[in-house]
Parts: C-alpha cells; sequence; structure tokens
C-alpha cells in the first residue's frame, strides 16, 4: 500500500523523540504490509472527524489518515487528545 503525508503529519513526526520515533517507524511499516493488523488497533472515527480513520504506535499515540482510494493519507500524529 502506499502512503501519502501531510505536511502537518511531517513536521509532528520529526519532532517525536526516542522511543517513539522507532515505534513510529515500526507502526508505519506494518500498517503499510497489512492496514487490519491487530496491533495497530485500526478503527474508524465518529462524529466530526467520521471521513478519517485512526491506527495506534503506542498507549497514547495515534495516527489520524484518511483513505483515498487504495492510498492512505496520514494527516495527524499525536496523543490522542491532540489527535481527536
Amino acid at each position: 500500500m502506499r502512503l501519502r503525508t501531510s505536511s502537518r503529519f511531517l513536521r509532528r513526526a520529526k519532532k517525536l523523540r526516542e522511543p517513539h520515533a522507532t515505534m513510529l517507524r515500526a507502526a508505519l511499516r506494518r500498517f503499510a504490509a497489512d492496514p487490519g493488523d491487530p496491533l495497530l488497533r485500526l478503527h474508524e472515527l465518529k462524529g466530526d472527524l467520521r471521513e478519517y480513520w485512526s491506527f495506534t504506535v503506542d498507549a497514547d499515540l495515534r495516527v489520524l489518515f484518511r483513505w483515498d482510494g487504495d492510498e492512505a493519507f496520514l494527516v495527524n500524529i499525536g496523543s490522542h487528545d491532540e489527535v481527536y
């Protein structure tokens, strides 16, 4: 699967410190290989964010994205409260 990123996602991802930076790289590899991997806890969002999906990097770090055909457009990354 192809991943595209927003400038916001890139800015925030570059600010991550270890071990979160390494965990993000691993989660993105896992997501690209198999978006349905249960370790990612992929889920569709509701309400104002109903066009978006999310997956988990660690206990409180989430990636917000939307499907664009067979591509995933990564929109944001942050804690639960920052992303939602």
